[in-house]
């Protein structure tokens, strides 16, 4: 018999950090149920194990109601014993290599607000009988939970034996775990998948298994046939190292058949004890483009003796999963290996198209390793590796050119190198001539007077414009405006935009910063930084005492962080995004500004700048709650400073127009 208050705790340990996965909860009770009918089965000749889940989810009146059935023995006298303590292993199931660790109802006590367990089963008389067992007990002054002798048990009036385990969820929390699960699995077919790729060793091991999943009363059936009629597996032994002893692991890998085509990165699904499980460390996976689309699923009894209690994460290390990865590479070669063979046939088309459309790109592309892999590499994908490859050579150029601690020697060898050779071998006519209009234009923007001796004041909008077009909008649907932009004044890597790096002009008298780009990679850290441009001869709010321009960028921080969709049509978790903050202005302005009082701290010089600066500052989310605040970096560019490093830069590029492969000019001085 066990004690309520130590069931509800222990179901609080096991589960605390794992909260939001409601997943867990089906894992638990669907194995139990399919480990039920499958002993039975082994009984009875001509039995067929039967499952039914009907899951009934109301997201209006925040209700879920899930009945889970089996056919299974019920709970007899010897399954009652297992029943009513934790911890306690049954040795039916020790024999089917189920793995059961008498921790599953854990679950129920941790995700559900109230549980039923209808059962009818033999006596040992053979007399079938039915039993209801609710959790928590309803019972008067009752302090015990999942035991059975506490409710009578009364004659049966159906004609077989079975389990039928009611589930109600309803409560805020208990619900919003399940609203994130139904969220992603909002169908039977979805839910089926989950169920497939959740028990598939039970299901493709078991062919008279029949299990049958109701979502919102709409069905799907699942059994082997199913699975069977589009898998193959391919069995691979490994031997492995552990504690300083070779033993040799067995492994299955099943290849699943999908409607979805294969691209890039594909996962393989691991399982341990019958359950899907995760890699602690990192995951397997095979890389290849395929119009024939696969699931990748692994097996291993090896996988049963390394996975956590609660059957989730199998514990091996990098060096193992390493070599199976590399096993599991050179099996699906040799299998696809037409597939590869094509692949690279494509690629080296793509090449060959890329070669005539792009020549001056030509130099930063290695053929080698792109015919080589097992991927298709499209146009674009070559463009965007060769100006990748590109951008990292002119930087690193750059950063050696200006070292005042590299030796002339050092400089010269690097200039020399075959990095080099890349860069002035390159055909950049027409971007270099553009270049140099726009520097020349803003050489004159920068230019306190006019040709006369008068002041020349210039509006914000001029340079506005110069930089950025007003109302537009980069990414990768507006690939074919990407040059009506002039970002590359302030860093060449706003130069290209994609679908994960976009850029917005904001329109006249929008009350916005003038120029927004973000970054929204998947896979790295979500970024925004918000552009603010000054007149380049005087700005309007340099040191203002009501609002600077520091104070300006904070405030279309807070903006942004309480309205992403307003402004910039960006869903987006802005407690998740990293801010950075650049004002344009010039260097008088700048040096009013931070020597005003309405700045705190102290700025750090832009190194290689003689009067742009930096600080790590924060913002304040809400205007109502000005003490909870984000941090931003703060950065002020002087347009001096900018149009010189534009200017150098672009030096170059001119001498490699004349094919003048010595950086230095005609009196030998840098």
């Amino acid at each position: 018999m066990e004690q309520k208050s130590d069931v509800q705790y222990r179901a609080e340990k096991e589960y605390k950090n794992s909260r939001e996965k409601f997943s867990l909860l089906l894992r638990e009770i669907i194995s139990n149920a399919i480990h039920a009918v499958l002993i039975r089965q082994s009984k009875e000749n001509g039995f067929v194990p039967r499952i039914n889940l009907d899951i009934d989810f109301d997201e209006e009146n925040e209700k879920c109601s899930i009945t889970l059935t089996d056919n299974g023995e019920g709970f007899t006298e010897h399954n009652s014993n297992y029943f009513n303590a934790l911890d306690k292993r049954n040795e039916e199931k020790e024999q089917f290599k189920f793995h059961p660790l008498g921790q599953g109802r854990l679950a129920i006590v941790y995700f559900t607000d109230f549980a039923e367990y209808e059962t009818v089963y033999k006596d040992k008389n053979g007399i079938l009988k039915k039993r209801k067992i609710p959790y928590p007990p309803i019972i008067d002054n009752a302090n015990a939970l999942f035991t059975v002798d506490l409710f009578s048990d009364e004659d049966a009036h159906e004609d077989d034996s079975y389990t039928k385990l009611m589930l109600e969820i309803s409560r805020s929390q208990s619900f919003s775990r399940a609203k994130t699960f139904f969220k992603k699995h909002s169908d039977a077919s979805t839910l089926k998948q989950w169920f497939v790729e959740t028990f598939f060793p039970f299901i493709v091991n078991n062919k008279n298994l029949e299990i049958c999943i109701s979502f919102n009363r709409n069905s799907e059936n699942i059994n082997k046939s199913d699975i069977e009629s589009e898998s193959d597996v391919i069995s691979f032994n490994i031997t492995l190292l552990e504690e300083t002893i070779e033993k040799k692991a067995e492994f299955k890998l099943w290849l699943i058949k999908k409607e979805e085509k294969m691209h890039g990165e594909n996962p393989v699904t691991c399982f341990a004890r019958n359950l899907r499980a995760e890699l602690s460390n990192r995951k397997l996976s095979y890389s290849i483009d395929s119009d024939d689309g696969y699931h990748f699923y692994l097996t291993s009894d090896y996988f049963d003796e390394q996975v956590d209690t609660k059957g989730e994460r199998i514990d091996i290390s990098e060096v193992e999963i390493s070599l199976i990865n590399s096993k599991i590479d050179e099996i699906l070669d040799e299998k696809f290996k037409t597939v590869i063979n094509k692949n690279r046939e494509e690629t080296k088309q793509n090449l060959k198209k890329f070669r005539k459309q792009y020549p001056s790109l030509e130099a930063f592309v290695e053929d080698t390793g792109l015919i080589q892999g097992k991927n298709i590499v499209r146009a674009d994908e070559i463009i965007k590796t060769a100006i990748e490859e590109k951008s990292k050579i002119e930087k690193k150029f750059w950063t050696q050119k200006d070292d005042v601690n590299a030796t002339e020697k050092a400089k010269e060898n690097f200039t020399d190198s075959p990095e080099c050779e890349k860069l002035l071998n390159s055909s950049l006519q027409i971007y270099v001539k553009h270049r140099e209009r726009v520097l020349k234009h803003l050489h004159s923007l920068i230019q306190t007077f006019d040709e006369e001796g008068n002041d020349k004041p210039e509006l914000e909008s001029t340079v506005h414009e110069l930089f950025f077009k007003r109302g537009t909008i980069l990414g990768d649907e507006t690939a074919n405006v990407n040059h009506l932009h002039n970002l590359w004044i302030l860093d060449d890597k706003f130069t290209i935009f994609s679908s994960n790096f976009k850029a917005q002009s904001t329109k006249q008298g929008q009350k916005a910063s003038d120029i927004y780009i973000w970054a929204d990679d998947p896979e790295k850290t979500k970024q925004i930084l918000i552009l603010e441009l000054k007149s380049t001869t005087k700005a309007h709010n340099a040191g203002n005492r009501e609002e600077g321009m520091i104070a300006q960028v904070k405030r279309y921080a807070q903006d942004f962080y309480q309205n992403p969709k307003d402004i910039l049509n960006w869903d987006i978790d802005t407690n998740s995004v990293q801010y950075i903050g650049i004002i344009l202005a010039r260097k008088s302005d700048i040096n009013k500004e931070l020597s005003s009082n309405n700045v705190s701290g102290d700025f750090e010089q832009v190194p290689f700048l003689s009067n742009s600066y930096y600080k790590d500052e924060k913002f304040s989310i809400s205007a109502n709650n000005p003490t909870t605040r984000k941090p931003i970096r703060i950065e002020l560019y002087s347009f001096e400073d900018i149009y010189e490093l534009a200017y150098s830069r672009n030096q170059v590029f001119f001498k490699l127009l004349k094919k003048e492969f010595n950086v230095e000019d005609d009196n030998g001085v840098d």
